[in-house]
């Protein structure tokens, strides 16, 4: 991966649809980058919504190919993003850190940061990505949004987004061209990850004890309920509880 192209605009609808929107009509290529201050109808997982002030926080995608990947091995493309947003925020705050399954980054027990990976699947193949990250920078009300948090509430600093942008393109250059190294991304990603030890779950209603024990690659999580024992789920069928 040698460049990534940034694309800065003011305002969007969500940069992920920027970048679908630029995609079909020619405008752009693999390894571009949007970036905006603000928008007004941000997605996260499973269509919630991610709200975000303006120019006060890092909203991006970045389109970028992937030849080879199986369309059953999509959480490759994850793992090397959640270890990219990671690194990137670990640069900037000593809170500890860790990846909150599905598609979160959590600060102690807050969202800091959240992605959306959208993938394009030709000859059951991934042929491209559009990879949506936000991070709360510089944010440090969240109305309505009790377990959201930013850099600056832990450090108290102001940091410019461009500054985060730039780090942030720096880790995808590093960890994207990993996702051919499975065995090793997969080791670094669940070294990072939270709920190993014990966690709490959200299940048909209701609340169940355990632990995780892997994500696996097709995106399922593995997990060991106390009251159920081992099992596996997709991200519709059960949610993490912090």
């Amino acid at each position: 991966m040698s460049t990534i192209k940034i694309i800065k605009v003011n305002a969007t609808r969500s940069t992920n649809d920027k970048v679908k929107m630029l995609i079909k009509s020619k405008k752009i290529n693999s390894g571009y980058l949007v970036s905006a201050k603000y928008q007004y109808g941000g997605r996260g997982q499973l269509s919630n919504r991610w709200y975000s002030s303006y120019g006060k926080n890092l909203i991006c995608s970045l389109y970028y190919n992937f030849p080879k990947i199986p369309s059953n091995s999509p959480y490759a493309i994850n793992y090397a993003v959640s270890l990219s947003v990671l690194k990137t925020i670990r640069k900037f705050t000593s809170n500890k850190l860790l990846i909150k399954w599905p598609n979160d980054i959590l600060s102690g027990d807050k969202k800091i940061s959240g992605i959306l990976i959208e993938n394009s699947i030709k000859s059951n193949k991934i042929y491209s990505s559009i990879i949506g990250t936000g991070i709360n920078i510089n944010q440090i009300i969240f109305r309505n949004l009790p377990n959201a948090t930013s850099i600056k509430n832990s450090s108290r600093k102001d940091i410019p987004v461009e500054i985060v942008l730039n780090e942030l393109v720096k880790n995808y250059k590093f960890y994207l061209p990993k996702i051919y190294n499975l065995k090793e991304l997969t080791k670094e990603y669940h070294k990072n990850l939270y709920g190993l030890e014990r966690c709490t779950f959200l299940l048909n209603g209701t609340t169940q004890k355990g632990k995780i024990i892997r994500v696996q690659e097709n995106g399922q999580i593995q997990v060991k309920i106390n009251s159920l024992g081992i099992g596996e789920y997709n991200s519709g069928e059960i949610k993490i509880v912090i």
